[in-house]
């Protein structure tokens, strides 16, 4: 049997009166995925806590090595849990996002003992609501920003890593509109985009950037300055 609310949700959506039905959609839906998030979606799925472990392994293996070069072995490992986090997030919230690549991973040097950190992510994501199925298929880029330097007290002379915000900046979360079910209001297909907007920032926010952290701060100083390398020096040209 249906439940009710569906067919009232339906009902509206082509009455053109469903926003409010809507709101209350989409509040429930971040709430689940707040809760989850504050409980850590690595007590739903204990494969996250290994593949994170897995990759400070390999990267912690990498600064062994006199030269750490780029390898495509670390971006597959972030692609692998990036991915797992997302099938979490589709468990607690119905909304799907596949097809996850993190392009590349940037150090680019601003000192010999500091630089900013960039991880691009894409995927692909899918939005359904109850009896109407799928209403929007995105493209979804996000841009982690973070940065990372090497301090050494004045006093001790020890050196220690210190990695900097991960700001949340809607500005980094971009959405493009692959495909919209037909007959769809704008209201309908604004609420998906926005949705998932949403969705994402908190995933940024609550565990994409402490990941990033974590990782970061449990590499000794030697393997950062590797990672950072020598800075670009730039000229100015004569006009």
């Amino acid at each position: 049997m249906v439940q009710l609310w569906k067919l009232v949700l339906l009902c509206g959506l082509l009455a053109g009166t469903s926003e409010s039905l809507l709101d209350i959609r989409g509040n429930d839906v971040l709430r689940r995925l707040i809760s989850g998030l504050e409980r850590g979606l690595g007590t739903f799925d204990s494969t996250i806590e290994i593949i994170f472990q897995n990759l400070k392994t390999e990267l912690e293996s990498r600064c062994l090595n006199d030269v750490v070069e780029e390898t495509q072995q670390t971006e597959n490992s972030l692609e692998g849990l990036i991915s797992r986090i997302f099938q979490v997030v589709n468990r607690l919230t119905g909304v799907r996002i596949r097809n996850v690549q993190v392009p590349d991973i940037t150090f680019e040097a601003t000192s010999e003992n500091s630089a900013n950190v960039s991880i691009p992510i894409t995927a692909d994501v899918t939005v359904s609501l109850p009896l109407l199925g799928e209403i929007v298929k995105l493209d979804l880029n996000v841009d982690l920003q973070t940065s990372v330097s090497i301090e050494t007290d004045a006093e001790t002379g020890d050196s220690r890593v210190v990695v900097g915000e991960c700001p949340n900046n809607p500005e980094s979360i971009s959405l493009t509109v692959l495909h919209r079910r037909p007959g769809l209001l704008n209201d309908v297909v604004d609420f998906g985009v926005n949705l998932v907007r949403q969705l994402v920032s908190s995933v940024v926010q609550h565990e994409l950037c402490p990941r990033i952290r974590e990782l970061l701060e449990s590499l000794d100083t030697e393997c950062i300055k590797k990672l950072i390398g020598e800075p670009q020096v730039t000229t100015q040209q004569e006009i």
